[in-house]
């Protein structure tokens, strides 16, 4: 059977359509708010393929599926007429930093290679040009330069194509976007500098801007697409929709972007420049310490290219300039935060990925170490800011400047020889050494080698507390080991740890449970007291989010104790195995009732061969 068989066969079981009044999910069941219990078919819901168990508590149904849930909440949504997004416990509710970090990561990183591979040719040709071991006016260099340069300046194709995946539109469609902003009109435009706008209808402005190598247009672009796309669909009689949905769709988010997304996203670049000069005239030392914050996050989006024009200003105005080198040392800490990753992560692949991205930053093109490495280790990220604003505030303390533009590499060293020279030098030093050291302490190793190389997972306490076994916990779901097997212990301090070493899949948005797998593909449920996910995240602090990596000395949440219990709530802690068919037999003791220090070794879990 389909999901969506399952699915439409789950709803007959419990009394149909017309017996649902609300349906959502937590971590391992699907929950019913029904009209009435009493027509439910437990029988034949029992026997339902991927129906692991059943039971009402609470005035709900639950429908215990497993981990898999939020694959079969999708069609049962579609089926009763749901609005998936808006499902109080489906929705992760994140800060507006963290979910745009985690869909730029999202949309960059099946393109990191492209990225990584041409920035590397990129840094190379411009470390050579630097040395004067090649110019930039000969054909093999523009050959190979067009090699490398065209990722860079079409990557709103590269982004269209990704973020369509990301918001679940029409792939070419968004790509037709990306085409729109760099056809040859736009980039004629801006090569003549004839116009500032074209105007559409006779009335409507359109600015001629340059888009070549920008993001935040096209993200945002695509993600009003995605609205506009489905809108349309829905609006349509179906016989119209073939042709007429993609029409419109173009049509309308071809000049909203255009006229309005386009144009707003390149002026936030502008205000940027604007605010950055401004400071300079206060101090160059705040300068230093706001420009060097702002400039990890400036190149993320895309809005780094406006302060290029302020520096080239600067050395036509007065001869030198002291943003440039304020980048060197941005691009400096990125390759720092980025290199002590790679002492973090286990696979050949990620360090070969890493290692290039490193390299590439040194010579000056850190797209990759940012899309691919730092926006995935959010950690990381906020060392290599640190690092570049202490870098950048240091140098411009002592008046380090700049007397041409070049690319902010390690192969520029050379320009800066003269007085501020030792003062460049030590720059460099301070904002790899500190970027690299913030990395290496916040974020913690991918896995344990044991985990990762034996044939057995350490299953660990995941708080200080009292060993409960599993068949006593108060849940008939648990106690009868549906989900799998594993243990619980009533915590005494409410401080959860990560009871194996891994890396986060799932942070349920109620907080309540996360889930873990291990570098050998042991599935680990981590659930936060019975039936909690009706508080609705409170009494919950989560402090990881999915794709970190965690051990047994990561502290995953904290529980308020108190006030769980206040609302009537039991705060066992549960720690399930959830793919029990990994698993050959646990080796641990067989005496572990007592109380347990969190991190200390419960059971030796062996796999099968």
């Amino acid at each position: 059977m389909t999901k969506e068989d399952i699915v439409k066969q789950i709803i007959k079981d419990v009394g149909g359509s017309d017996n649902i009044n609300n349906a959502w999910h937590c971590m391992t069941r699907l929950r019913f708010d029904l009209k009435d219990e009493k027509k439910v078919d437990y029988a034949a819901l029992e026997k339902t393929p991927k129906v692991v168990g059943t039971k009402y508590q609470s005035n709900q149904l639950q429908v215990v599926i497993g981990t898999d849930v939020a694959d079969y909440y999708a069609p049962l949504a579609k089926e009763l007429g749901l609005d998936e997004a808006n499902q109080g416990e489906t929705s992760e509710k994140k800060g507006a930093v963290s979910l745009f970090m985690d869909t730029v990561s999202g949309v960059f990183g099946p393109i990191v290679p492209a990225i990584a591979g041409a920035g590397m040719i990129k840094g190379l040709m411009a470390g050579l040009v630097a040395l004067n071991v090649i110019s930039n006016q000969t054909d093999t260099y523009l050959v190979i330069d067009m090699i490398a340069s065209g990722v860079f300046t079409f990557l709103p194709f590269f982004v269209a194509a990704s973020a369509a995946r990301i918001f679940k539109t029409n792939q070419y469609l968004a790509i037709a976007i990306a085409a729109t902003l760099q056809f040859p009109t736009m980039t004629n435009a801006v090569a003549e500098g004839s116009i500032s706008a074209f105007r559409l209808f006779g009335v409507l402005p359109v600015p001629v801007f340059n888009y070549a190598g920008t993001v935040i247009p096209i993200i945002f672009a695509v993600l009003a697409l995605s609205y506009i796309y489905r809108w349309v669909d829905k609006l349509l009689p179906q016989v119209l929709r073939t042709v007429f949905t993609p029409t419109i769709s173009l049509f309308v988010a071809g000049i909203l972007t255009l006229t309005v997304i386009g144009p707003i996203s390149i002026h936030l670049g502008n205000l940027l420049a604007a605010g950055v000069a401004g400071l300079f005239t206060i101090s160059p030392v705040l300068a230093g310490i706001v420009v060097g914050a702002i400039r990890p996050i400036a190149i993320f989006t895309g809005l780094h290219h406006a302060m290029t024009p302020i520096a080239l200003q600067n050395f036509a105005n007065q001869g030198y300039d002291m943003l440039m080198p304020m980048m060197f040392m941005a691009n400096m800490a990125i390759t720092g935060a980025t290199a002590a990753i790679y002492f973090k992560v286990k696979t050949k692949e990620e360090k070969s990925i890493i290692l290039s991205s490193a390299v590439s930053g040194l010579l000056g093109i850190t797209e990759p170490a940012l899309f691919g490495i730092l926006s995935k280790y959010k950690k990381a990220f906020i060392a290599a800011t640190v690092g570049s604003s202490v870098a950048s505030a240091f140098i411009s303390f002592f008046g380090v400047r700049i007397y041409g533009y070049i690319l902010s590499s390690i192969f520029s060293l050379p320009a800066y020889i003269g007085e501020y020279f030792i003062y460049a030098v030590l720059g460099i030093i301070l904002a790899i050494g500190l970027s690299f050291a913030m990395s290496w302490f916040l974020v913690p190793n991918q896995a344990a080698e044991g985990d990762r190389y034996t044939n057995e997972v350490d299953l660990h306490a995941v708080t200080h507390g009292e060993y409960v076994p599993l068949e006593d916990v108060p849940d008939e779901v648990f106690s009868t080991k549906m989900m799998g097997e594993g243990y619980a212990i009533e915590s005494q301090d409410g401080q959860i740890f990560a009871p194996v070493s891994g890396e986060v899949t799932t942070v349920f948005p109620s907080k309540h449970a996360v889930g873990i797998k291990t570098q050998n593909g042991v599935e680990v449920l981590v659930h936060m007291g019975i039936d909690t996910v009706s508080l609705g995240g409170q009494g919950f602090d989560v402090f990881v989010q999915a794709g970190e990596q965690v051990t047994p000395q990561t502290k995953l949440a904290q529980m308020d104790l108190p006030y769980i219990k206040q609302q009537g709530k039991e705060t066992m802690v549960i720690v399930l195995i959830t793919n029990m068919d990994r698993v050959q037999q646990f080796s641990g003791s067989t005496d572990l009732e007592g109380r347990h220090q969190a991190g200390a070794l419960l059971e030796k879990v062996v796999l099968n061969a």
